[in-house]
């Protein structure tokens, strides 16, 4: 039998062995500490995580990096060893994260993004700017309470730099976890989301089923049931959207199937378009329908799909201090909710009558 040295013997009991690049190395599984992470990870460390995240192949990270391919390999390699774990599994044809590596992807993002905006916001008060406020909105609140609360602000703050970004809530979310959005207008998708933002609700969300103004559906005047609206051609929201997923429960509560002509779109303008020049069908916000049917060129049909999307509110990241400028523009937000509520102006389908 084999003899050992105690020192190996030790080290064997302190250790397991990990496969990186092209070797097996033994890796002592030590907690990590966060003052040793400081001391040690540099910027250039995180820029090689996100590049070859994005890129998923080692010649092109090292050349966007300007950095020769043994360098960038080392680099990754050194990393790998500090964190005791592979961050990206070799494969032939690409570089996939681990699970464990998507966790340092996603943190790499948010320090990346991080030191980003203070440059940035460095960069612009030294120009005599006053600072930045990056927004992300659902279309809902994009024509409803939002702009009240921008006006708001501007007023208080001309010289802010004021960034709106519109999309849906899980794209949204992705952003705002990154650090590329101060917060967001719009719902948490998942269940799990509250261990990662703070939630503020602001006003729920009744959808309504919408066509040009002389569809052949809207001149019947009889309420269409779901079987015969299926076979229209439809505008909708990705799937992964709140609001699509309201209608596809509609649909399934009264055993109809999904449409197969569909165009997908989170842009309001390009859906009212198409409703304006085909037979298209929608399901959107009320609140985004009132100045298109003031036009005329829109109407509501009598059916109603899907109940209320739930609230929407103000979303932010958990445990992460807020700037002055998103508190305050948070504040008017909760002052126009007040207001809207007192003057009834949310009174359910007065104001979007045929």
């Amino acid at each position: 039998m084999t003899q050992y040295p105690f020192q190996v013997i030790m080290m064997l009991a302190r250790c397991e062995y990990r496969f990186f690049a092209l070797q097996w190395v033994p890796v002592i599984m030590e907690k990590l500490s966060s003052s040793s992470l400081r001391g040690w990870l540099r910027f250039k460390h995180l820029t090689l995580i996100t590049t070859l995240a994005q890129s998923q192949n080692m010649h092109s990270a090292a050349r966007m990096m300007h950095l020769s391919q043994p360098a960038a390999s080392k680099m990754l390699r050194d990393l790998e060893e500090y964190f005791g774990f592979a961050i990206f599994e070799r494969l032939p044809r690409a570089m996939q994260p681990t699970e464990l590596g998507e966790q340092v992807i996603r943190h790499a993002w948010r320090l990346i993004n991080d030191a980003d905006r203070l440059v940035s916001d460095i960069n612009d008060l030294r120009e005599g700017g006053y600072g930045q406020l990056l927004i992300g909105t659902i279309p809902a609140a994009a024509p409803e309470i939002l702009p009240a609360a921008i006006a708001r602000l501007k007023r208080q703050r001309p010289r802010l730099s004021i960034d709106l970004q519109e999309q849906t809530s899980d794209r949204l979310l992705a952003e705002l976890e990154c650090k590329r959005l101060d917060l967001v207008i719009g719902r948490l998708t998942h269940i799990s989301q509250h261990n990662l933002f703070d939630f503020e609700p602001l006003l729920n969300e009744p959808l309504r089923l919408v066509a040009r103004h002389d569809h052949p559906l809207v001149l019947d005047d009889k309420v269409p049931d779901l079987e015969l609206l299926s076979r229209w051609p439809w505008i909708l929201h990705p799937l992964s959207s709140p609001m699509r997923s309201v209608f596809e429960a509609a649909l399934a509560e009264e055993g109809v199937t999904s449409p197969n002509d569909v165009v997908e779109t989170t842009s309001i303008q390009a859906t009212l378009q198409l409703l304006q020049v085909s037979d298209m069908l929608a399901v959107l916000p009320r609140s985004v329908l009132r100045r298109p049917l003031e036009s005329g060129q829109y109407a509501i049909l009598k059916r109603v799909i899907g109940k209320p999307l739930d609230y929407y509110g103000i979303i932010t990241r958990r445990n992460d201090p807020l700037s002055p400028v998103a508190q305050e523009i948070i504040n008017h937000l909760r002052d126009l909710v007040v207001d809207l509520t007192d003057n009834s102006v949310l009174s359910d389908d007065s104001d979007i009558s045929q």
